[in-house]
């Protein structure tokens, strides 16, 4: 029921009852979680005529919210459900028993016939556009190939953390954190012992715009209306907007798509976004949101090369205090650089060697992991992230299969293969106090275990045994919002608002070692605890961080694989370099530390 402890509620009769802006307010409210998701958001999650009939009444002086259904008729049933939050019920129309009664509103009868033929229009345009995905499982179904394509839809939604779509009002779900229909609850696997003609229509929707979704960007184009409704008109639009952008961001005019099909436009989008990655002044990335778990593609203006200028002043410093090295100006050579004498510190100083006072690079985590750190370090200041981190394999050497570009070496790993250099911010978590080493091997834990899930990611799907279980690893930046909701990682680790910035960068040619090409193999990870929420410079600066640790590992892999440096495995920021505040023998600290105390 509405909660008379936030709204003023007037009573007539004992029926507690909002009006005018209240209602409007409620209403609000509640769609968008308390203002933690867009209105923008909660009305794709809707069907037509809820969406409509919301967007008729919201400000209008007419309509109410009342608590007791049996002072009136004709009344919209309002109630929340786990999976679909707020849903709208048709005067008439009974409300599933598992959801739990909000409201009812009262609403004008002349709104509801609007919104009514508002939505039967919509609905004339979707029919005409399901005749198109009807005769495409049609042919499929004609060549055989139905059973083949549900395998192959079955596994493609294994690899995304979370598919959560609605198609009216059911769901198509893969979720940890939520429900499970495709998969778990059999409902792809069930439709292989049924014909066609007998499947729902939102079967068939989901089937062949799952299709459509997987040819224009693989699975993690599904996240794109995880939380929204999916229909053939709307993903039609979707294709038609990133072709349109797509066009844009690479200085060239659309073409007439008049009559194209869905799965052409689908693979037509694919070919775009390579380019746009390859050529283009803007920059693909993704917002997220944790309660809803949609991932929405962007265009941000960020010409190439995206690298930093210069080294950032606290990598510089190190360079020179820590390994003797004078920075150029030219950030990546200047990288490769510090990478080269750091490699050469670690094979001259050698882990049993006696560590002199004041020496942190050799303690633990060596020249090499000091490196990486004061490059998190740096990202984490620059951004005031609360913490940061990076992760990647520890040793390059394992990544070699039995043949050039082979798989079985990176399908051997184990997660403790696997690092993260997880830092904090040198004054934003005083607050936290002894809980801070939990707080980020925690953090690290995750990443790791992140990082071994993505490794087989890149190869191609025979490669891969049916038993192990990976997901894509991702390509392209994004910023996240509520990520600890659905997440008791994140809530563990006091994760509200992310940015990830992934390398190999799709700008760049694939991280390739042992031949084969890797993306999403080591990133930097930015956190904050608390807001505000980040923005696009905070995401240019984690992107420009991304390309120096891309460099560093593209010059180990370099001297591993041609035998020019005596490469060594990433020691350090393990358990116990964790709960012995390991970070704090770092020498990047101190450094970081005095330019925060700096004026101005």
């Amino acid at each position: 029921m509405p909660n008379d402890g936030d709204l003023m509620l007037s009573s007539e009769s004992g029926t507690a009852i909002l009006r005018a802006q209240e209602a409007s307010g409620w209403l609000l409210s509640e769609l968008t979680s308390r203002g933690r998701i867009s209105f923008r958001l909660a009305c794709q999650r809707l069907t037509a005529w809820e969406g409509l009939l919301v967007q008729h009444v919201l400000g209008r002086s007419d309509f109410e919210v009342v608590t007791d259904p049996s002072a009136s008729v004709d009344l919209v049933a309002v109630t929340r459900s786990a999976l679909f939050s707020v849903s709208f019920w048709k005067p008439g129309e009974l409300p599933k028993s598992s959801d739990e009664p909000l409201a009812w509103l009262r609403v004008p009868p002349e709104v509801l016939e609007l919104a009514e033929e508002e939505a039967r229009s919509v609905e004339a345009r979707e029919t005409a556009e399901l005749h198109q995905v009807d005769t495409l499982l049609r042919e499929w179904e004609a060549k055989g190939e139905i059973g083949s394509r549900l395998d192959r839809l079955a596994d493609w939604v294994e690899r995304v953390e979370t598919v959560y779509i609605f198609v009216g009002r059911e769901v198509f779900s893969k979720s940890d954190a939520g429900s499970n229909t495709l998969t778990r609850e059999g409902r792809l696997s069930d439709l292989r012992l049924r014909p066609v003609d007998s499947w729902s229509a939102a079967d068939r929707l989901f089937v062949v715009l799952a299709h459509c979704l997987f040819s224009s960007g693989r699975s993690v184009r599904f996240e794109e209306f995880n939380g929204r409704q999916l229909s053939a008109t709307r993903l039609r639009q979707y294709f038609l907007d990133r072709h349109a952008n797509y066009f844009a961001a690479v200085g060239r005019p659309p073409r007439d798509l008049h009559g194209i099909g869905l799965l052409e436009l689908a693979e037509e989008v694919r070919a775009l976004q390579e380019e746009v990655d390859r050529h283009s002044p803007l920059m693909r990335y993704r917002r997220i949101n944790g309660l809803t778990f949609v991932k929405n593609e962007y265009l941000a203006d960020f010409p190439q090369p995206r690298d930093p200028h210069g080294l950032p002043e606290l990598v510089a410093r190190h360079g020179r205090e820590q390994l003797g090295v004078e920075p150029t100006g030219r950030a990546r050579d200047d990288l490769r650089a510090l990478a080269v004498a750091a490699v050469l510190l670690d094979a001259r100083t050698g882990e049993d060697a006696e560590v002199p006072a004041g020496a942190g690079h050799r303690a633990g985590h060596g020249a090499v992991g000091e490196l990486l750190a004061a490059i998190v370090l740096s990202a984490v200041c620059s951004t005031d992230s609360d913490y940061g981190m990076s992760s990647a394999v520890r040793d390059l050497t394992r990544l070699r299969g039995a043949r050039p570009g082979g798989a079985d070496g990176v399908l051997e790993l184990g997660k403790r293969d696997f690092v993260c250099c997880c830092l904090p911010h040198p004054t934003r978590m005083a607050d936290v106090g002894d809980d801070t080493s939990s707080v980020l091997w925690r953090a690290a834990q995750r990443m790791m275990y992140n990082r071994w899930h993505f490794a087989p990611g890149e190869f191609d799907r025979a490669d891969i045994p049916e038993t192990r279980h990976y997901f894509f690893p991702p390509q392209i930046p994004d910023i996240a919002e509520h990520a600890e909701h659905h997440h008791g990682g994140h809530a563990a680790s006091r994760v509200r608002f992310t940015i990830r910035a992934p390398g190999a960068q799709v700008w760049h040619p694939p991280f390739t070692v042992y031949g084969h090409g890797f993306r999403g193999c080591y990133d930097i990870r930015l956190v904050r605890m608390e807001g505000p929420a980040y923005t696009l410079r905070e995401l240019r600066e984690a992107v420009r961080h991304c390309s120096l640790v891309d460099e560093l590992w593209r010059t180990l892999a370099d001297g591993v694989q041609h035998g020019s440096l005596p490469v060594r495995p990433l020691g350090g920021f393990d358990r116990d370099w964790y709960a012995s505040r390991g970070w704090e023998r770092l020498g990047g600290y101190p450094l970081a530390a005095g330019a925060l105390s700096l004026p101005g």
